[in-house]
């Protein structure tokens, strides 16, 4: 007998991925939970396991492909078929409760009689539950969505795309609201469509997808939802590098300027508890979150990726800097889980790792938080003591943060409780 086996679906909504590596070709007898094939999402790599006892009959995808979930990707001769099938779905369901991340659940407002009528009367919206999240955080009512997915189920790609059509249809409105001076007022409107880069001249073009596509996709999400305001802060930086070299001999390892600024940000977060909060457009709330889960953006060759500390406040300094190292090695592997990149509450980004940065322009928020700090490398910079100019341990630092929710005033006193702990770091000890 034959099984066909496709393509599971490893959780996060993910609809397709590129298969990068087969582990098995046709003629080999294989065993179940062997490992069949690797795959790449959005964010990492997957192995996929073979589903059964038996001998591979058929490959149906190239390496380098890109495969939609639910598409036959091998076919097995097995005595098992039944087994095979039940196999399968315990690998989907194993992948996706390894990737799940406990999400608030948004809570509306009773519907109004009118509301259920029209409700009651409206078609059903078919998607997953992993895309209704997603549409709640990005504030997408999914009855407003065309889907493209079988029998009309909405995708993660349909709501970005409505994101991006209202933004257009904003700024087209926006624009010719503004230029009333005459009839004809399409040649002043802001035109936001995509447009084709013309071919000329000696180009090479590589298909945006996986991590650079989503990397693209979050950028413009964000920018598009989030009104950015940006404020930038510079500390005396001499006893925190002084503190950090103590630290260092006695523990025996090392702790990096980034576990030490998480660890000085905590105290922060808890007395400023919007930089740790997220606003859900659907429900128009504003999200407090219960957990401070503290992002770093992490450099791969493929591109960004951000990594999360879980509930960083429960952990010491030495066992952030070892979270940091370990999670950083599994991102540039691209061998890390998707549920240690879920969950953030807030980032940090420290651009001073790598390279001699000394400016930094506005880094963008890792939508749904509410906000990012960014951090350049402690230099030697002149500063006034006792109206004096000396040469002095400097630390940059700037924050973007959702206006919507955080004023100046609000990030400024945000800021100056980090860096009090920064220019007194023996006092981060006790947090």
């Amino acid at each position: 007998m034959t099984y066909e086996f496709s393509l599971p679906d490893v959780g996060e909504g993910i609809t397709e991925s590129e298969l990068l590596k087969w582990h098995v070709k046709p003629g080999d007898v294989v065993r179940e939970d062997e490992v069949l094939c690797e795959i790449e999402t959005d964010k990492a790599v997957v192995e996929i396991p073979v589903p059964c006892n038996g001998t591979v009959q058929s490959l149906h995808a190239a390496e380098g492909s890109t495969v939609k979930v639910g598409s036959v990707i091998a076919v097995f001769a097995t005595e098992a078929v039944a087994k095979a099938a039940q196999g399968a779905n315990g690998a989907v369901a194993k992948a996706a409760a390894s990737a799940a991340v406990a999400a608030p659940a948004a809570v509306s407002p009773a519907p109004t009689f009118q509301a259920v009528s029209q409700a009651a009367l409206a078609p059903p919206v078919h998607a997953t539950p992993s895309t209704r999240r997603y549409a709640r955080e990005q504030g997408v009512a999914l009855e407003s969505v065309i889907g493209s997915g079988p029998q009309g189920r909405i995708l993660h790609e349909d709501i970005d795309r409505h994101v991006v059509r209202q933004a257009q249809m904003a700024a087209a409105t926006g624009m010719e609201t503004a230029t009333t001076k005459t009839p004809d007022t399409s040649s002043m409107r802001l035109d936001v469509r995509p447009v084709a880069v013309p071919a000329a001249g000696q180009q090479r073009r590589t298909p945006l997808k996986g991590m650079r596509r989503a990397i693209a996709d979050t950028m413009v999400r964000s920018v598009t939802v989030i009104p950015h305001a940006t404020s930038g802060f510079r500390c005396n930086a001499e006893a925190f590098v002084a503190l950090r070299q103590r630290l260092q001999e006695y523990h025996g390892c090392r702790i990096s300027f980034t576990a030490m600024v998480i660890k000085a940000m905590i105290p922060a977060l808890k007395k400023y508890p919007y930089f740790n909060a997220s606003i859900d457009d659907m429900a128009g709330e504003i999200v407090e979150h219960g957990d401070i889960n503290i992002g770093f953006a992490t450099h791969t060759g493929e591109g960004l990726m951000v990594p999360v500390i879980k509930h960083a406040d429960q952990k010491s300094l030495a066992d952030i800097s070892t979270e940091i190292d370990r999670l950083a090695a599994l991102a540039r592997e691209r061998k890390i889980a998707l549920a240690d990149l879920r969950g953030g509450t807030i980032t940090l980004s420290n651009v001073g790792s790598h390279g001699k940065h000394d400016l930094i322009g506005r880094p963008i928020i890792n939508h749904p938080e509410a906000a990012i700090i960014a951090m350049t490398r402690i230099k030697p910079q002149p500063a006034v003591e006792n109206g004096q100019v000396v040469v002095q341990q400097t630390l940059d630092m700037v924050t973007s943060y959702d206006h919507r929710l955080i004023d100046g005033v609000y990030a400024a006193e945000f800021m100056e409780a980090v860096i009090a702990l920064i220019e007194e770091p023996g006092l981060m000890l006790g947090v």
